[in-house]
């Protein structure tokens, strides 16, 4: 069973970006498998963490679910939470039985790696703008290659206890490197916020084992990065930037809603609007489409954003439908793996450290993520969330045992 969960622990993300819903193939095996668990019954040790971590998952989905029966919304809406309660029992195989840690951090700097070498043949080959790799839309595609790439180079604490070390180093760089490639060429704004946010996390994680030397010396290798991207030739960051900072500056002058800042905006302000009346439990999915419908018909909503059926927030998009109540509960299934993990990271053995800094960077990514997309509303947003987060609680506990 060990090789089993570490070979799907590996493919998992290792296919996440280059194969289509290539991150289904590993988490659908370990769902399967955690059906051992009825016939072998081998004891857990849960500890206060574990039942902290499968609480917030199971209350994200109970009350997803009872607003959706309450709204009268349609069946296809539980797919979402659904995709969460089922992370629960291969949590429980993964406690029972941890993967090895190198089919986890050797899967997420190939899951990178690949990923960016399918959006390189599409920009090449199929001349495409911003490459989607083997996902859905380009956002979707940057935002997960920037995840891989922040959960690679957690992984250098890691990297540097093992017998071949310069190897792992190796791998785990250019996995960050080409997860950050991927973001970038990917042409998805919202996800770039994430590299300075969780650069200070990095660095400020490991100046406390190296002293302020190091902290001064990678906050300038980090400065010097940022501004050689901002400022070399047809430099995309640069040019993604100043479009936003136009489309910002149009809107507030003219009201413009057909850019697409213009249409994050116009969404924004109108699920604030609907939800002000219903602030406890929303008005569903089905109730904000038809408000939609009547807020166009009225003039008071732009019909370029009609037909979007999310708010392109995960909080506001919460909100509008699932209330407070909804969004208390998205806050504290994003918060509480935040804080057990952020612990982990700061008070943990140092073997426990690398796995909650990579904790850290799973949550701090999607934290970053909903502020400008809906990223819980599709099937790679969900899975590339619980499943890494319940690997890597488990890798976690398993050195925590080991202690």
């Amino acid at each position: 069973m060990l090789r089993l969960t570490s070979v799907c622990v590996f493919l998992f993300s290792a296919l996440a970006l280059a194969v289509n819903s290539g991150y289904s193939l590993g988490a659908l095996v370990l769902l399967l498998a955690s059906s051992w668990l009825l016939w072998k019954r081998p004891r857990l040790h849960l500890q206060r963490g574990d039942y902290l971590l499968m609480g917030v998952m199971l209350a994200y989905f109970l009350i997803f679910t009872a607003n959706m029966l309450y709204h009268g919304d349609p069946a296809r809406e539980l797919d979402m939470p659904l995709r969460v309660l089922l992370a629960v029992p291969v949590l429980l195989l993964l406690l029972a039985y941890p993967p090895l840690p190198a089919a986890w951090w050797g899967g997420v700097a190939i899951g990178a790696i690949a990923g960016a070498g399918v959006a390189i043949w599409q920009m090449i080959a199929l001349n495409e703008a911003r490459p989607y790799a083997a996902t859905s839309n380009a956002i979707h595609y940057g935002n997960v290659s920037m995840l891989l790439g922040l959960l690679s180079i957690s992984g250098l604490g890691w990297a540097r206890e093992q017998r071949h070390a310069a190897a792992w180093h190796l791998l785990l760089i250019m996995g960050c490197l080409a997860g950050i490639f991927g973001s970038i060429a990917s042409g998805s704004r919202g996800g770039w916020v994430a590299i300075p946010v969780f650069a200070a996390i990095f660095v400020a994680h490991h100046a406390r084992q190296r002293g302020k030397r190091y902290l001064q010396v990678a906050l300038a290798v980090i400065i010097v990065i940022a501004g050689v991207a901002f400022a070399v030739p047809n430099s995309l960051v640069r040019q993604r930037t100043i479009t936003a900072l136009n489309e910002v500056q149009k809107f507030e002058s003219t009201g413009n809603v057909d850019t697409s800042i213009g249409q994050r905006i116009e969404m924004w302000r109108t699920a604030l609007t609907m939800s002000d009346d219903h602030i406890l439990l929303g008005i569903g999915r089905k109730g904000y489409l038809a408000q939609k419908e009547a807020l166009v018909a009225a003039g008071q909503m732009s019909n370029t954003v009609r037909d979007y059926t999310n708010a392109h927030n995960d909080y506001l998009d919460a909100l509008v439908k699932r209330g407070g109540i909804g969004l208390l509960a998205l806050l504290a299934f994003l918060l509480v793996p935040l804080c057990l993990f952020a612990r982990a990271a700061r008070h943990g053995t140092p073997a426990m450290q690398h796995y909650g800094l990579a904790g850290v960077a799973l949550c701090t990514c999607y934290l970053i993520f909903g502020l400008t997309t809906t990223s819980l509303t599709l099937n790679i947003g969900i899975i590339m969330l619980v499943f890494p987060m319940t690997i890597l609680w488990s890798l976690l506990r398993k050195q925590e045992r080991s202690a």
